[in-house]
This record gives C-alpha cells, sequence and structure tokens, in this order.
C-alpha cells in the first residue's frame, strides 16, 4: 500500500473554457485540495477568503481557498480549494473527494466511484417521526448505519493501514 496520484481537470467556475489537467497526491487527511497558486492563477481564479489550516505537526498556518470546477473520471463539481505555495504538495483533498462520490482504494492505488448519500423525502418531511411510511426503522437505521459504518472503515483504513471491507459488511 502507498500513496498515490490522480490526473484531474480544474476549471475556472466563471470561465470553464480556461481549464488544465494537473496531478494530485490522494490525501484523506487533508480537508480541502490543495493546488499550487501558479496554476490557480493561469485559470484567472481569484481567492475568496483566507482560512486557518493545521499541520500534522500541531502547526497552524493560513491559506487563500477559492472554488473551482473539479472533474475526476468523468464526475464533475465545484469544488473549494486552498492555494498551495511554493514546495508545498498539490493533493486532492477529503471534501472533493466525497463531493465527487468517491473512495479511496489504498491497496490498488485508486480511487472507487460510490453513491452519494441523501435522506430520503419522507424522512425529511417528518422530523421526529423518521420510520413512519419508510418500512420502519430497519431500512432508517440501515442508511444511518451504512453512512456511519462507510466512514469508519475510512477512518480505520486511515489508521491501521489496512483494508477493512473482509471486517465491515455495509447490509
Amino acid at each position: 500500500m502507498g500513496l498515490f496520484n490522480v490526473t484531474v481537470r480544474l476549471a475556472n467556475l466563471s470561465v470553464p473554457s480556461q481549464a488544465g489537467d494537473v496531478s494530485l497526491l490522494v490525501g484523506t487527511r487533508a480537508t480541502l485540495s490543495w493546488i499550487p497558486r501558479e496554476i490557480l492563477d493561469r485559470l484567472g481564479v481569484a481567492p475568496v477568503s483566507r482560512l486557518p489550516f493545521t499541520l500534522a505537526d500541531g502547526r497552524l498556518l493560513e491559506r487563500d481557498i477559492t472554488a473551482v470546477l473539479l472533474t475526476v473520471d468523468g464526475r464533475k463539481a465545484p469544488v473549494e480549494v486552498a492555494f498551495g505555495e511554493p514546495g508545498e504538495e498539490a493533493v486532492l483533498g477529503a471534501t472533493a473527494l466525497e463531493g465527487l462520490g468517491f473512495m479511496v482504494d489504498p491497496v490498488a492505488q485508486k480511487l472507487v466511484p460510490r453513491n452519494l448519500f441523501a435522506l430520503s423525502n419522507s424522512v425529511l418531511g417528518r422530523a421526529g417521526r423518521a420510520h413512519e411510511g419508510t418500512g420502519g426503522p430497519r431500512s432508517t437505521n440501515r442508511l444511518g448505519m451504512s453512512f456511519r459504518i462507510n466512514n469508519m472503515a475510512s477512518w480505520l483504513v486511515d489508521l491501521t493501514g489496512k483494508h477493512c471491507d473482509n471486517y465491515v459488511s455495509t447490509r
């Protein structure tokens, strides 16, 4: 198992024809994707805010952020990204992976498409009565449990470095 890169297409949200391909390290522990400032400048993307970040060693820093149109394996969505400075790794972060509907298979070193999760209309419209008309507690719990188990499996892969499919069932 190891780190791996994927090639993504980045585009300016306002002018999608201003686009380019870039190789990013898949980094599930990074909240936002980190894109070199020179690439974002070339796309004509301007910072919209500045946010604080905590590094793995505990140090704090601030970076400009913006949004770009990001495409990976045919899936496309607007995502928030941080402006990476010289010497910083270009990274595809967790929010982009989640928003585009990808899981990370660190053993096969690839992104695996998955469906996004949503509450059913009956659950959204019946706050406090989530089980009525939804097939009972089992179906509602299955949705919630599945989501929690998938997130736990991701954390276990991160913590142990081992693939957890053998230990976790989402059904």
